[in-house]
């Protein structure tokens, strides 16, 4: 009963902003999820891989996809405002939306890029980016990964953004923030 409240208690927020617009700065915790004034938002009907993940690239090298991932996003969305229009809760503790930068489609702009994939079981939207990226071997097609659409997530929350890895920042420095972008 405790674990029960306590989802209640994590997604009562977003279930009550769910079908709200909001815009803002935009705080990136992985390549998939931002935080937009305190509230974690799922980008809607796409799915990136997590920020231990690592992947293959053509070379057959390892490197840390998921960190690459958050990296893009954080770099394409820099200091801009973002608007989202929200969609649903999901089960991890985000609403999903879908999220713009001016008129780009941030959902779109990252299958396309390779970042990320089309996640079947929100939406087929993103198919037809997923296979303009497949096609031209773009990002995490360049290589081998994991589907990160099937990847566990642990529950999400305002605070818990999990690593510092903006783009300007050194690797190894500490950072007085715990987000990835602005």
């Amino acid at each position: 009963m405790l674990i029960g409240l306590s989802l209640l208690v994590v997604l009562a927020p977003a279930a009550s902003w769910s079908g709200e617009n909001s815009s803002g700065g935009a705080f990136v915790i992985d390549g998939d999820t931002l935080n937009i004034r305190g509230r974690v938002i799922g980008l809607y009907g796409v799915a990136a891989p997590s920020l231990k993940q690592t992947c293959h690239d053509a070379s057959g090298r390892s490197y840390s996809c998921g960190i690459a991932s958050a990296q893009a996003l954080a770099g394409f969305i820099g200091t801009a405002t973002v608007t989202c229009e929200t969609r649903q809760p999901d089960q991890h503790g985000r609403t999903l939306a879908t999220c713009r930068k001016g008129k780009e489609d941030l959902s779109a702009w990252m299958v396309t890029q390779g970042y990320a994939t089309a996640d079947r079981r929100t939406s087929v939207a993103y198919v037809p980016d997923e296979k303009k990226a497949w096609a031209k071997r773009q990002g995490l097609w360049a290589g081998v990964f994991d589907d990160p659409a099937a990847r566990q997530r642990d529950l999400y929350s305002a605070a818990n953004q999990v690593v510092a890895a903006h783009p300007n920042e050194r690797a190894n420095e500490p950072s007085t923030t715990s987000s990835i972008s602005r």
